[in-house]
């Protein structure tokens, strides 16, 4: 990795904490959910304080840095992205009654277990993006989707994967997916650009 004047020096966080805290920082801050605020106490919690300790504000410096460069990059990106498609499309399906969610859960597993909680009163599907996830898509492996009919709701995978597919489609992303209810969808993005949240 490129030593960055501006980040935090090895006075302040060892080379190899400093370069790890700043890996895992760009990281979240590419995936686009996370506030800052978030994100400073997950850098500082990252690492074992009888290790590695990372101060509150010693992360709150490096946060900081990476914000605002990605504020930057953020200023020459078009005024719609494909995540901000993404997410009308999302928006599209929970008025159709599809429960959607972004950036749920930390794995398929949780997410599974938990959507049925998230569902509003006559939805009959699911679909949603794990926080492993996103991270992929920030570093550009496109995104999988986990779908499926709600409990009791007595939906068929294959027709809310369908509903799911269409409304991505006709929001204008580039969808993968063959059609069996045992396959993720997949969005292929080439590039994550989900602005940073306010606040």
């Amino acid at each position: 990795m490129t030593e960055r004047a501006d980040l935090p020096t090895p006075a302040d966080l060892p080379t190899a904490t400093r370069e790890e805290a700043e890996r895992f920082a760009r990281e979240q801050i590419h995936g686009g959910f996370r506030t800052r605020a978030l994100l400073v106490r997950d850098v500082e919690e990252h690492f074992d304080p009888a290790k590695e300790p990372v101060t509150r504000e010693q992360a709150a410096a490096l946060v900081d840095l990476l914000w605002e460069e990605r504020l930057a990059e953020q200023a020459a990106w078009p005024a719609t992205t494909d995540a901000d498609r993404l997410l009308a499309a999302f928006d599209t399906l929970g008025a159709a009654g599809v429960t959607a969610r972004a950036d749920f859960t930390c794995c398929r597993n949780c997410g599974h277990s938990e959507i049925d909680a998230e569902a509003a009163d006559g939805d009959h599907g699911f679909v949603f993006f794990h926080q492993q996830d996103t991270a992929r898509v920030a570093a550009g492996g496109g995104l999988w989707l986990s779908y499926g009919p709600l409990r009791g709701s007595g939906a068929d995978a294959v027709a809310v994967g369908r509903e799911i597919a269409g409304v991505l489609t006709a929001a204008g992303l580039p969808v993968e997916w063959d059609g069996s209810a045992d396959t993720r969808i997949r969005v292929a993005l080439p590039q994550w650009h989900k602005r940073l949240p306010q606040g």
